[in-house]
């Protein structure tokens, strides 16, 4: 009797409704780096012609007391911090906060809500997730995703909140506040929270080994070009302890998967790569932080002299300072995060955390010098002129 070989395969044949959604996730994230794409664009023309910042934060508090009706332009007025933010941040959660605020009043319906009370409540937020995160089941872990990106939400909208409050219009961080030391802490307590129950999830469904990865890649490419005893074995098994039993197979696939790191990856290499994972948010959290508030310093700080403020604005509309700051908005610790929760959505957690780590921590060390670089260097030739 002839017997149909089929391609072997590790993963469970999944659900025609899993299959559905995820094209419709998949469709979903292209259509959203479309539009980041384009955004980006007209950011960077808004940028080139944006003029001096302290004329335009000037202009802009004259409007609003004048009586004028408050209008969000995500490209005007375009501080510093705004180029530099992360495209989830400025494109999608900022104007949703903005238009909950100055169109249904929610400062004025709910005074009683402060920018600290909310900084608060997404801290709980981050502990509730991590029992969704960590959850076996995939339906939960996405559960745990979209409650953290209403955590993301509620960290935008919080600032929002406090410019209503204090009748501010700069969208600068205010550096020594005891507002700035609390969300600086509630977003630190969100991605130590996040990385926590990674390594929670990862530590109870470990990961297959690469040894087991080389195994299957083996039964594949013994499915295309091995004997028909192999084929048959293989087609056979109905799951991986069986496929280890056939004796024709033993010498090909069994020696592949007994090495030290045994089938699942060890409980060292997943603490260790979570680890680097969460050093590499902390650290791109803390310089993307000390860059932004460089570059206020330098740039969007009132000019002495005309010749001050000409050289702050050509800096500023330059390619290389645009295309570094662009790049935080990718490698920023927000950015990282979005991209840390599609994996988790995707069902490829362990995939990211290890495939994200050389390429990444790559990068970022090049920004970061190259940024410290490019600082210095525009200290310097302020410095001439002051």
């Amino acid at each position: 009797m002839m017997l149909k070989i089929k391609k072997f395969n590790l993963k469970r044949r999944l659900p025609t409704c899993y299959l559905l959604s995820s094209k419709v996730i998949l469709s979903l994230a292209i259509i959203l780096s479309v539009y980041f794409i384009v955004m980006d664009i007209k950011l960077f023309n808004a940028a080139k012609n944006r003029g001096p910042y302290s004329l335009l934060k000037l202009n802009k508090n004259s409007s609003m007391l004048s009586g004028k009706t408050h209008k969000y332009s995500m490209f005007w007025p375009l501080p510093v911090k705004k180029i530099m933010m992360a495209e989830a941040t400025h494109f999608v959660r900022s104007p949703i906060a903005e238009f909950i605020e100055y169109a249904l009043g929610f400062s004025y319906l709910f005074p009683f809500i402060s920018a600290n009370f909310i900084s608060i409540t997404h801290c709980i937020l981050s502990l509730v997730t991590i029992k969704f995160l960590m959850h076996d089941s995939l339906f939960w872990r996405q559960i745990g995703v979209v409650i953290f990106q209403f955590r993301n939400f509620l960290d935008s909208f919080d600032g929002v909140i406090f410019r209503a409050h204090a009748n501010k219009t700069s969208y600068t961080s205010h550096y020594g506040s005891l507002g700035y030391y609390v969300d600086a802490a509630s977003d630190v307590f969100g991605g130590v929270c996040l990385v926590a129950s990674i390594a929670l999830y990862l530590l109870k469904n470990r990961p297959p080994s690469k040894n087991l990865t080389r195994c299957f890649r083996l039964a594949d490419d013994l499915l295309e070009s091995g004997t028909n005893v192999e084929k048959s074995a293989l087609t056979r098994s109905s799951s991986s302890d069986d496929l280890f039993k056939h004796s024709s197979l033993n010498s090909n696939l069994r020696n592949k998967a007994s090495g030290k790191e045994g089938i699942h990856a060890t409980k060292i290499t997943i603490l260790t790569s979570v680890a680097f994972l969460g050093i590499r948010i902390a650290v791109s959290a803390f310089f993307w932080d000390r860059n932004v508030h460089i570059y206020q310093d330098l740039l969007d700080s009132p000019a002495v002299s005309e010749i001050h403020q000409k050289l702050q604005v050509k800096i500023l509309s330059s390619t290389f300072t645009l295309i570094l700051m662009i790049m935080w908005r990718i490698m920023c610790a927000l950015s990282l995060q979005d991209m840390i929760l599609t994996a988790i959505f995707l069902d490829k957690t362990w995939e990211f955390v290890v495939k994200s780590q050389v390429i990444g921590w790559t990068v970022l060390i090049f920004l970061i010098i190259l940024t410290e670089l490019h600082t210095a260097e525009i200290r310097s030739i302020l410095l001439q002129v002051v």
